[in-house]
């Protein structure tokens, strides 16, 4: 699992990867770096994503968080987007993207296609050990304060910590976005 940095989505495509391989390489990063190319194309999918709901927002910020939700051997992203247009009082908006796998599918369906749009969110991700339907399970916090396990229902995640399953235990896990930027 890797983290990469807060970076201002706002500049034109054409430097999108010049932008995301700069990021990788960073001095502070001590993770290993996504392939360049990979950030690249999720930057692609991200902007195509949000571009007819926010076209264009200067004072988005996108941060990116990668680990393999559904077992496929590919690291699949969470992007954690910060702007006005995707947050509100109760947290920012959080979506998740699927990796692609095999040459036919990406040349069709590109690198990445968009898996989840999670409102609302703030605070740290657990990537459980957990899974329905073939993805793992998502812990975050809902507005009380309860621990919620966010649970894939073979198409997507639920749009909001409300509406996901109340835990009584803490999950084993992964924990991402655990510090603001």
């Amino acid at each position: 699992m890797q983290s990469e940095t807060v970076q201002p989505f706002g500049q034109p495509l054409m430097f999108a990867p010049l932008l995301a391989l700069a990021l990788l390489l960073s001095p502070t990063d001590t993770t290993v770096a996504q392939e360049p190319s990979s950030a690249a194309q999720l930057l692609q999918a991200v902007h195509a994503y949000v571009t007819p709901f926010d076209a264009p927002n200067e004072d988005l910020q996108v941060r990116t968080e990668w680990a393999d939700l559904n077992g496929d051997g590919a690291d699949d992203a969470l992007v954690y987007l910060d702007g006005t247009s995707w947050c509100g009082s109760g947290g920012c908006t959080v979506l998740v993207f699927e990796a692609i796998t095999g040459e036919a599918d990406i040349a069709e369906l590109g690198a990445f296609r968009p898996a989840a749009e999670i409102s609302l969110m703030s605070g740290p991700i657990v990537v459980a050990e957990t899974s329905h339907d073939g993805w793992a399970d998502l812990v975050v916090e809902n507005k009380d304060g309860q621990r919620v396990a966010l649970q894939f229902d073979g198409e997507t995640y639920p749009a909001s910590p409300g509406d996901g399953v109340a835990l009584g235990s803490n999950p084993i896990g992964t924990i991402l976005f655990a510090t603001a930027e």
